[in-house]
């Protein structure tokens, strides 16, 4: 069973998080990487949110389009201030299974349960979905490459593995 969150406060029935993160989609074949090239689904800020925004997403979404779900103020790009410094690991998820560990990855992150490591937690700044052709690579996205043992991070998600996991420096151009 995943662990959905860690709460700061209820306000009103609404399970708030402890930061908010923003939704994005990226077209496949968009060759322009400009800020404004980006979709903004969503501001998640409650757990509520979270899962019913989540639950409706399509498959086909989730499978055929660039996900990038971000710690608010944070671009969805290597230039961005807070993650020029760090790196990304990498997991290659079928087909069958992206759709479930883009779900559950999605609340482990925004609950801040994706770690027993806090110091991993924190320097989490956001998670991407990169469709191919029967498989999606997902990339958890790290402000620094302190912390780079796989085995630290999604312990509870049985489809992102520590074996065939690699960490990698980004490589932002200015």
């Amino acid at each position: 069973m995943v662990s959905l969150c860690t709460f700061n406060e209820i306000d009103n029935g609404l399970k708030m998080l402890s930061r908010n993160w923003v939704l994005c989609a990226h077209l496949p074949h968009d060759t322009d990487w400009s800020k404004n090239s980006y979709i903004q689904i969503a501001t998640y800020k409650s757990m509520n949110e979270t899962v019913a925004i989540t639950e409706i997403l399509p498959n086909v979404l989730i499978e055929n389009c660039m996900m990038f779900l971000m710690r608010e103020g944070i671009e969805p790009s290597w230039e961005d201030p807070q993650n020029r410094g760090g790196g990304s690991f990498s997991y290659k998820v079928g087909n069958n299974e992206v759709h479930k560990t883009w779900r559950e990855l999605t609340y482990v992150l925004t609950g801040g349960t994706i770690s027993a490591n806090q110091k991993y937690v924190d320097s989490i700044t956001g998670i991407t979905i990169s469709p191919k052709k029967n498989f999606c690579v997902i990339k958890i996205w790290m402000s620094n490459c302190l912390y780079q043992n796989p085995a630290e991070i999604t312990n509870k998600l049985k489809d992102l593995s520590p074996v065939g996991c690699i960490f990698k420096k980004h490589c932002p151009e200015y």
